[in-house]
């Protein structure tokens, strides 16, 4: 099947590892032009240089507005008019509930919700355009209650209700936008890697009991669902949120 990606140019946030990385890694395998971004400039180097050729990098905290706009300065710089946007930036390291601080609201906010409002409001003339498409990588956690920590949950919530709710005014722009839930991702550093080694039969546990398909998701099929939706296959798609986690959400 053909995706029509080749010469296309995208940014992907958050992307020196994880889910972020393999998103970078297979938007550039379909041809892309790729701009990983984040805030440490020796790990940034690092994956660019795992990448290959037509990838660059640029250090920013997209939780700041200006310095989106330098990222998307510098993209249209080097490559052109952005095609592509995926906001892949989140964290969901918080206190328990019942514990959080304003400043842990605050955080959790900035990370899971305004850190995509900010680099998407910076790229939407690029991406008009262009008649780009945006993906931000949400979370079940915004879906459905978990186990998650309350604030990130209501981050990622207030995140799917952000894609959802611009869905008319971005088409009168020709841009598309949609999300990608994952459910539980497993990866070098992740937060599911340290909890294996803390307590790997509770872990496992846990996910014979909620996950259909009894196991870990990977960066990489996150990263495929993205690719489908950053190319022409998926041209009639856009508001949804796509839940990719082995059949644990019980929501319709």
């Amino acid at each position: 099947m053909e995706l029509e990606l080749k010469g296309k140019n995208a940014i992907i946030s958050g992307s020196s590892r994880g889910i972020g990385l393999a998103i970078a890694i297979a938007l550039h395998k379909e041809g892309c032009n790729v701009i990983i971004n984040g805030r440490n400039k020796k790990k940034l180097q690092e994956s660019a240089q795992k990448i290959g050729n037509n990838t660059d990098y640029f250090v920013a905290d997209v939780t700041k507005k200006s310095e989106c706009q330098k990222l998307v300065k510098y993209t249209n710089k080097i490559f052109g008019e952005i095609d592509i946007l995926v906001c892949n930036v989140g964290d969901g390291k918080s206190s328990k509930p019942g514990e959080e601080k304003d400043t842990e609201w605050q955080k959790m906010i900035d990370i899971n919700l305004n850190s995509a409002i900010n680099l998407i409001n910076s790229s939407k003339n690029s991406l008009k355009k262009a008649s780009g498409s945006i993906i931000c990588i949400s979370s079940i956690a915004g879906i459905e209650i978990t186990d998650a920590p309350i604030p990130y949950s209501i981050a990622k919530s207030a995140l799917n209700s952000y894609i959802k709710n611009n869905v008319k005014p971005f088409a009168k722009l020709g841009i598309r936008i949609n999300g990608v839930a994952p459910g539980n991702i497993l990866f070098k550093g992740s937060i599911w890697e340290k909890k294996i080694l803390k307590n790997k039969k509770r872990v496992y546990d846990m996910i014979a009991n909620k996950v259909a398909m009894n196991r870990f998701g990977t960066p990489i099929e996150i990263a495929n669902t993205v690719v489908f939706l950053s190319s022409q296959v998926s041209s009639f798609t856009t508001g949804n949120i796509l839940v990719i986690d082995g059949g644990q959400t019980k929501s319709f």
